[in-house]
């Protein structure tokens, strides 16, 4: 029976220059795809890390912590004096969860991007809907709006056609009970628009900026965003990635591009749901083990590995006989070739990228590498 992956595989580890592994922590928030870790970091009071991208889920989850940070240091903190507030008014529609006194509800309407500022700005122009300032995107689909009751908000939704969905906060779970409304931070900054917020917040508490120095690594050692530290503490312990990270470059790219065009919350959800499925399933194939010397594959193995990597490549890239087409120097066109997204990734992201691969390979390309891989096979079973 083939090991199971142990439970820290899937969470960032803190190990000593041994090696050993001396704490766990989630890498939710981890940058993904730092940006130049091999040249430049920052630095401070003896801890080093790398410069994020912003861009990755893990840069976006940090920015969703965050800002569930402020809006708990705002509402959830402060919820007890409010209840008991003499000048709080009561809600004004009674929430279904029963709760006495102060209760906030996120409301959801499903709108065009172009729409979202218009309409929430006619919606805070009436005071009995007892809207919290501000707007939160939702994607390109939907925003949503804060507001301390539910039934009149409902009447005047449903009044002015609009699709919409409340739901009630549960203040108690602390900064998790933000989600709902924050969960657009998760999606591309492409899908906004350069000149979009991802939301508007009067009130909001200021976030805690740190200052950090940036400083250029002296020699060049190579990194592997997959495997490589993310951060150096000042008793000499490394930050590593999961070890089930080890996604090929091409799954990596065709990950990035697939999050780039989900255009809401449930989009991206769906594509990290798929991945991690696809790593679930696949995890006996990674290495998890502590580093250590790896075993000499045997003559077998190899050419195995040969044979079947030649039989891929084949199947994926050999062109009908009856549709081939001259080259561009010949007077012809170029074609489309079809590019596997690797072995980790399920059939509906390799779908899903198939459209995304750029045109122009050309036929003499594919018959080079096929020669190639025909050489290397004769190589290694000693008849080249």
């Amino acid at each position: 029976m083939a090991e199971e992956t142990p439970a820290r595989a899937f969470a960032a580890t803190w190990r000593n220059p041994q090696g050993e592994v001396v704490a766990t922590t989630s890498a939710r928030s981890m940058c993904l795809w730092p940006l130049l870790p091999w040249r430049i970091r920052f630095h401070r009071d003896g801890f080093e890390g790398v410069i994020p991208c912003r861009e990755c889920p893990g840069c976006l989850e940090l920015e969703r912590q965050r800002l569930s940070s402020r809006l708990h240091e705002k509402y959830g903190a402060r919820a007890e004096q409010l209840k008991l507030s003499p000048s709080t008014h009561p809600p004004t529609g009674g929430g279904r969860s029963g709760v006495r006194g102060f209760q906030l509800f996120v409301i959801r309407i499903w709108a065009p991007i172009e729409l979202h500022a218009q309409l929430a700005h006619r919606l805070h122009r009436r005071p009995s809907l007892d809207l919290e300032p501000g707007m939160w995107r939702l994607g390109a689909s939907s925003f949503a709006l804060l507001s301390r009751g539910n039934q009149i908000p409902r009447s005047v939704l449903r009044s002015l056609g609009l699709r919409f969905r409340i739901e009630p906060l549960q203040l108690r779970r602390g900064r998790r009970a933000w989600r709902p409304l924050t969960a657009g931070l998760l999606v591309a900054r492409e899908v906004y628009g350069e000149q979009r917020n991802r939301f508007y917040a009067r009130g909001l508490p200021k976030v805690d900026r740190q200052k950090w120095e940036v400083r250029k690594v002296g020699s060049y050692s190579k990194y592997d965003r997959a495997r490589s530290p993310r951060a150096w503490s000042g008793s000499n312990l490394v930050l590593v990635p999961p070890e089930v990270w080890g996604l090929s470059r091409t799954d990596r790219r065709s990950l990035r591009g697939l999050l780039t065009r989900a255009s809401d919350p449930e989009g991206v959800r769906r594509v990290m749901g798929l991945v991690a499925d696809a790593i679930g399933s696949d995890r006996t194939r990674i290495p998890v083990s502590a580093a250590g010397p790896k075993g000499r594959l045997t003559r077998e193995q190899v050419e195995n590995w040969y044979s079947e990597n030649a039989k891929r490549l084949a199947a994926r890239t050999a062109l009908p006989e009856d549709r081939s087409v001259p080259l561009p120097s010949e007077g012809g066109g170029d074609t489309s070739s079809e590019h596997s997204q690797g072995e980790l990734m399920p059939e509906q992201l390799q779908e899903a990228d198939r459209k995304a691969w750029r045109e122009g390979r050309k036929a003499k390309a594919l018959r080079e590498s096929l020669e190639i891989i025909e050489r290397m096979r004769l190589k290694s079973t000693g008849k080249g």
